[in-house]
């Protein structure tokens, strides 16, 4: 992670936790944990909230997290996991799964799947 991109998404985790309205005790009251403050927003992870109406106030952070944020997170795309219905973010658009786990549980119900219909075709014949 390049310098510039570090310092970027600590200054956003210190204006999320004095500015935001939905940061509060140390914790995000939104649905998931704050990606802001959580440095997840180098990962892909995003917050309108803090888009929209916190980033605004400070201009050169804004333009500092066009440039190294939203750059990079553009590379990410958000996915749904065919086992657990969860959206993850990836930059591999041929994942299917979130997970080895949800994978494995897949593999296993198709397995299943596969079995029972080869019973069938075979007491058929």
């Amino acid at each position: 992670m390049e310098r510039n991109h570090k310092n970027t998404v600590i200054a956003c985790s210190k204006l999320a936790e004095k500015n935001c309205a939905n940061f509060l005790n140390g914790k995000c009251l939104g649905e998931n944990r704050c990606p802001v403050y959580n440095g997840s927003i180098s990962k892909g992870l995003r917050c309108p909230y803090f888009e929209e109406s916190v980033l605004p106030s400070d201009e050169q952070l804004q333009e500092n997290y066009q440039v190294h944020i939203l750059k990079q997170s553009a590379s990410y795309s958000s996915k749904k996991c065919k086992g657990c219905n969860r959206v993850f973010k990836t930059d591999n658009y041929r994942l299917q799964y979130c997970g080895d786990t949800c994978k494995g549980i897949s593999n296993r119900n198709n397995k299943r799947l596969y079995a029972s219909k080869s019973r069938k075709s075979a007491i058929k014949e």
